[in-house]
């Protein structure tokens, strides 16, 4: 064998470092010392470093390369050990890594392999997700499709176009209707011509993207032909692009639920109006107890004591003076017991035949009977009635006119001419009539509270004798309905009579009275 000359050794060492370099796998040899010996040019390329990095020990272990710098450091025999470096500028690097001891005749060292395999990991990567996705997917299709059909609730589907798409056995069993039935009809066909409306402008809502879902109360044909409620909840699903796909709607019929609060409601209206009818009469008792004691009990008790008095007495004038004092006071008896007596027979004929009023021939027939003191204080009248007619006993709403007419003219200020202002207005369920007159007014934070009240006069020296509102709060709580009054002394008095209208129980009506 001849002999290897220096000549055939760089021609070999040559030969070699070529094809080093042109495999695409990079490689670094290390010797005993742990100093970088060789490297090809695709080591440089793959690790992002140049020949002088490659043969700087301090650099491998101060970089991202310094994984590589532990392997060599750590000199074992390994294969296809993938690892990741991360480069400052934000990419990824995935390599596949060999390593190996080098034994030879004159040296040994370590060499260790790599190769760029992040194309395939993203790929790999890519496919994994997209395979992830698509079993998600599946899932959550499986999930709609068990859901859609199982549910006790009903689910359909509809078209951006109003048309139903498809629905689930729930929603056939709750309106009535078969599939195809259903997918032959547009939704606005069966929903109650007055939910239409609404339900139309949710549906745009959602179009337009100004809402995402929502729920209502609805009326929806049945097959049968009647009408039932149901409670539905509503989402639109869109394509990618940002269109509109179809509309998920869910419903449940809640027409038994929707009539059982209805009853619920009407118990509990009725159960309000009776407890407030019986604290309204327990107050009135409580007044007819004041009544008694006040206006009855003391003349009763001084009558008593006159006729206790009358035998001890011998003189004619005097038992002539005692005896008119004792009519006197059964005759104040008998006129107290007389306007109770009314107010008794009041309620006991609470069922007075009820018509159509002609208020302002009413007003005007009152007014006439007040002339002469109506000339003699000069007094005007204005009237301003919205509501022309009311529904009451005419007898009554006569009684109330006169006295609330005849008031306003007897409580005035002096050299003040009257000026009393008449109006009707309806109010919710309520007919309100306002008398508002320039009189003397009342000082409501003193007698407030007794305003209403059985012969509580509070001013002197005219002829009111303060039975008149008494008699007419009584009269229109009666019948449902209730009297009110705002004044200020010196400046007027204004008030109120709340006509309920449909006879029903009031329950906005002042329980403090």
């Amino acid at each position: 064998m001849q002999p290897y000359n220096q000549t055939m050794i760089d021609h070999a060492n040559h030969w070699w470092s070529a094809i080093a370099n042109a495999i695409e796998e990079g490689y670094v040899a290390i010797d005993l010392h742990g100093q970088v010996i060789a490297w090809n040019q695709s080591a440089l390329k793959i690790l992002h470093i140049s020949e002088t990095q490659i043969q700087d020990t301090a650099y491998w272990k101060s970089t991202v390369i310094q994984p590589l710098a532990v392997m060599l450091q750590e000199r074992q025999d390994f294969s296809g050990k993938e690892i990741s470096l991360h480069f400052e500028r934000g990419s990824t690097t995935w390599l596949r890594t060999n390593g190996r001891h080098l034994i030879t005749d004159t040296d040994n060292g370590y060499i260790l392999t790599f190769t760029d395999i992040t194309k395939w990991i993203d790929t790999n990567k890519s496919e994994r997700e997209l395979r992830h996705t698509k079993d998600k997917l599946e899932e959550s299709q499986k999930v709609f499709e068990s859901v859609f059909n199982y549910s006790p609730t009903g689910i359909g589907l509809i078209g951006p176009d109003g048309k139903w798409m498809d629905v689930n056995e729930s929603l056939m069993n709750t309106l009535g209707f078969t599939r195809e039935e259903l997918k032959a009809t547009d939704i606005a066909d069966i929903i109650h011509p007055d939910d239409r409306e609404s339900a139309v402008n949710q549906i745009i809502m959602m179009l337009n993207g100004e809402i995402n879902t929502y729920r209502a109360e609805r009326r929806y044909m049945h097959k049968d032909g009647h009408y039932i409620w149901v409670f539905l909840a509503a989402s639109l699903l869109w394509y990618a692009d940002g269109t509109p796909r179809f509309f998920i709607i869910q419903m449940v019929d809640v027409t038994e639920l929707k009539h059982l609060n209805t009853e619920a409601q009407t118990k509990n209206i009725i159960l309000h109006a009776t407890s407030v009818d019986l604290r309204q009469k327990i107050k009135q008792l409580q007044e007819f107890n004041r009544i008694i004691a006040h206006n009855l009990g003391g003349p009763a008790t001084a009558l008593v004591a006159s006729t206790d008095l009358l035998p001890e007495i011998t003189e004619e004038n005097d038992r002539s003076r005692l005896l008119q004092h004792m009519k006197a006071t059964a005759e104040a008896i008998l006129y107290t017991l007389k306007d109770l007596k009314q107010v008794l027979d009041l309620k006991e004929n609470n069922e007075v035949p009820f018509t159509e009023c002609d208020l302002e021939a009413l007003i005007q027939q009152k007014w006439g009977l007040l002339n002469p003191l109506i000339e003699k204080k000069k007094a005007a009248l204005y009237l301003d009635l919205q509501v022309d007619t009311i529904f009451y006993g005419k007898a009554y709403l006569e009684n109330i006119l006169f006295n609330l007419l005849n008031n306003a003219l007897i409580y005035t200020r002096p050299d003040v001419p009257p000026q009393i202002h008449v109006s009707c207005r309806k109010e919710e369920k309520e007919i309100v009539l306002e008398v508002r007159d320039n009189g003397m007014g009342i000082d409501l934070d003193k007698h407030g509270t007794q305003i209403f009240r059985y012969k509580k006069i509070f001013h002197r020296g005219l002829s009111g004798e303060g039975v008149g509102l008494f008699m007419i709060r009584n009269q229109i709580k009666t019948f449902g309905g209730n009297i009110k009054a705002k004044s200020e002394e010196g400046k007027g008095s204004s008030f109120f009579v709340y006509f309920n209208n449909n006879r029903e129980p009031i329950l906005k009506q002042d329980e403090q009275d």
